[in-house]
């Protein structure tokens, strides 16, 4: 079920009516399928050799549109835009690129005749003969493909969410230069679109390096909108004469950070409301706001949602989920008394609703006196009385980012492990987003200390409550997440074994590799480089695999330009020159996340058994058996 069920929800827009969606299916290989509901039938909108998909940041987001029941989306194999209206098949309207996929595109937005939208140009640091980055611009293609892309606006590092307003008189969108994230700070600029399609008069209306900005909308009589983390916390405006005024300034999150192109959590009803998704001590909720600043929770029956909610004015569609409820595709329209319709269900697991964990959101004192926070789940399985004399193993799992959260959704690999005993706390630690600005930039400097200390923390927590055995405390994380495990096992003792999923194990080689969006993140997180080319080996754990006391599981993608193979070799070989139990296991075809549905069963399966092997318990499954090199006792 972890393995096939896992379909991902992407990008969502409604057109007219029908609602659109692009769902990675990991049974068919993780291929990328925009997907339509009428209102009466769902069906598959792209062909089966299409992968709908772009590269844009290497993290996408925004790999489609529809206008007027056109589909024009993104290619995974080349990176061109193709057109496929309806019952037609596909062809490119972008040019091919001189390089294996070297001119991306992403986050459109169209009209009758012109399509604006994100281009990410690697041809043209291929042209240079040098290690320049490739240049971000925004485009404007003409929807029939007759003519090649023209540049609109140019001379920042990152482009995104360009949105026209309904007169089709003006374009805003969003900037952001290095060494800034767009959660640091961005430029909304607005602009004049004229007779070509062509833009005048630009100029930036909100914004700075030291304000984000997310998601400008244009309201149906012309109002444009924003969300700004000016207070500290990201708030919703609208613009009036020109002038920024607040639906709510409070301690609440009604924006995200963008790591994905194309995210939406507020859009407009004809009643004059907002539906939006509000981030609330960490955990996010559906509700609808007015310009008086009057706000009214939807019943939901949901815990969740994703940061994609689309609204036609009369419902909203949202990927919506909770820990024990399947995430689905939902329409949901106020005031009609039908409820909510689900459109589409995935994973379609069917899983008796009493193995399934519930977690309870707990608030817990740092070592330092501050506070973090995490979802526990208590290991759950009416076939298994747990021994009354024991406690339950607990798994810390650590999200990536590290500029990211977890949500208490429907996560199947959580239940694949409280199902088997483990209690599992998902962490959101100091530098992670729904908690506002000061929270979040705890982590600024900090990167490979309070984080780590924080899931440390959280351990001992559950364990001084006697909710765990201390003694059996496990870590795993991905990415950013992965880098906490491997800090956690080198620098501390609290944890008896990790399992490092693509994790960040050399600070320095990853400042020289890593890709554009992310080539100056660590100036944030941990310093200038190479000014402090120190500090990045302290807190390497490639140089520091002989202080590891406990046995470690690398998981890796051949072919992660994120993260990159070699990281996880560097760390296997200082491991093995040190005697380290560990075990590399890389995975062909996989890139920074694991997709394919094989991927996903195999790293389910060895994960466990490695725990099994570590805590000494014979799982019930049958599992591929797990190698530790080294032999330190």
């Amino acid at each position: 079920m972890v393995a096939e069920g896992s379909i991902d929800f992407g990008h969502l827009t409604v057109d007219d009516g029908t609602v659109y969606w692009r769902e990675q299916r990991p049974d068919e290989d993780s291929r990328g399928i925009v997907v339509r509901h009428d209102g009466d039938e769902r069906e598959d909108v792209t062909p089966d050799d299409a992968n709908v998909r772009t590269l844009v940041h290497e993290y996408g987001g925004g790999d489609f549109t529809v206008q007027d029941g056109v589909v024009f989306f993104a290619g995974d194999d080349d990176q061109r835009v193709y057109r496929q209206p309806i019952d037609d098949e596909p062809e490119p309207i972008t040019p091919e690129p001189e390089t294996e996929r070297g001119l991306r595109y992403a986050d459109f937005e169209g009209s009758d005749r012109y399509l604006y939208c994100v281009r990410e140009n690697h041809d043209a640091a291929s042209e240079t003969g040098d290690d320049d980055e490739p240049v971000t611009t925004l485009v404007r293609l003409l929807a029939d493909g007759s003519e090649k892309p023209q540049v609109v606006a140019s001379s920042h590092d990152f482009y995104a969410a360009p949105r026209r307003s309904p007169d089709g008189d003006r374009l805003a969108w969003l900037t952001w230069d290095h060494p800034g994230l767009p959660w640091d700070g961005t430029e909304l600029h607005v602009a004049d679109i004229v007779a070509d399609g062509k833009l005048e008069n630009e100029r930036v209306v909100m914004g700075s390096p030291d304000e984000s900005v997310f998601q400008p909308e244009w309201r149906a009589d012309g109002t444009l909108h924003a969300v700004s983390g000016r207070t500290g916390w990201w708030n919703l405006y609208r613009r009036e004469d020109g002038e920024w005024l607040p639906y709510r300034e409070e301690t609440a999150e009604y924006g995200v950070p963008q790591w994905l192109l194309g995210l939406s959590t507020y859009g407009f009803l004809t009643d004059g409301r907002v539906a939006a998704i509000v981030t609330r001590e960490g955990e996010r909720s559906l509700e609808l706001v007015d310009e008086d600043g009057g706000r009214e929770a939807v019943a939901f029956p949901y815990a969740t949602s994703a940061p994609r909610l689309e609204t036609d004015g009369e419902s909203i569609v949202v990927p919506a989920s909770g820990p024990t409820t399947p995430t689905s595709i939902v329409r949901w329209s106020p005031g009609d008394g039908t409820g909510h319709e689900v459109l589409r269900q995935g994973p379609e697991a069917d899983v008796d609703d009493a193995y399934l964990s519930r977690p309870e959101h707990v608030t817990y004192e740092t070592r330092d006196g501050a506070e973090s926070h995490a979802f526990v789940y208590p290991p759950t399985n009416p076939d298994a009385e747990p021994p009354a004399d024991e406690a339950p193993p607990l798994l810390v799992t650590v999200h990536g980012g590290p500029t990211s959260s977890t949500q208490p959704a429907f996560d199947l690999g959580i239940q694949y492990v409280t199902s088997r005993g483990f209690a599992v706390a998902d962490v959101n630690y100091r530098g992670s987003t729904g908690y506002g600005r000061a929270y979040r930039q705890e982590l600024y400097g900090n990167w490979g200390h309070v984080d780590v200390t924080d899931c440390i923390d959280a351990a001992d927590h559950l364990a001084d409550e006697q909710r765990v055995d201390p003694d059996r405390l496990a870590v795993s994380g991905g990415s950013a997440g992965g880098f906490v495990v491997l800090s956690a096992l080198a620098f501390h003792d609290a944890f008896t074994a990790g399992t490092s999923y693509y994790g960040v194990a050399d600070l320095e080689r990853l400042a020289e590799l890593t890709h554009k969006f992310e080539s100056q993140y660590l100036d944030q997180l941990v310093g200038p480089y190479p000014e402090l080319e120190e500090t990045y080996r302290e807190r390497s754990t490639r140089h520091h695999a002989d202080e590891v006391d406990a046995p470690v599981l690398l998981l890796q993608g051949e072919d992660d330009p994120v993260v990159p193979l070699s990281q996880a070799e560097s760390m296997a070989d200082a491991l093995e020159e040190n005697d380290v139990p560990h075990d590399l296991v890389v995975f062909e075809d996989e890139q920074h996340g694991f997709r394919n549905a094989g991927s996903r069963k195999r790293a389910s399966e060895l994960e466990l058994a490695f725990y099994g092997e570590v805590f000494g318990f014979e799982p019930a499954d049958e599992l591929p058996a797990i190698e530790l090199a080294g032999d330190r006792e």
